[in-house]
């Protein structure tokens, strides 16, 4: 029996070296579970974060990238609370870290969904 699926977390930081994504990745050890494929991959100088399930250390793995963010990086992270019906964005730029949130609704009706 599968498990409900309450946060959807998608992301990516470039450019990233191997040591960015070794970070990433221990700030979700053994909190983020295996499934068919790792919650955090690097391709090319991108790191992607891909994720849906029940919990996901949002607080860690933003305080991971905050703390090796380098001025030229860019990214994000955006958190859908599907329980919460909520969407945080977390944008990476300019060495610093800002966060923005509006309901799903908001978010479907500007994309014209």
């Amino acid at each position: 029996m599968s498990q409900p699926v309450l946060l959807k977390v998608y992301g990516n930081l470039f450019p990233a070296d191997e040591a960015d994504r070794e970070a990433v990745a221990q700030a979700c050890a053994g909190r983020v579970p295996a499934g068919d494929g790792e919650a955090v991959l690097r391709e090319g100088d991108l790191v992607r974060i891909s994720f849906e399930g029940l919990y996901f250390p949002v607080e860690d793995v933003l305080e991971t990238i905050a703390a090796r963010l380098r001025p030229g990086q860019q990214g994000k992270l955006d958190v859908l609370d599907l329980e919460a019906w909520r969407l945080t964005r977390h944008l990476f730029a300019e060495g610093r870290i800002t966060s923005r949130a509006a309901p799903l609704n908001n978010v479907l009706d500007f994309s014209g969904h």
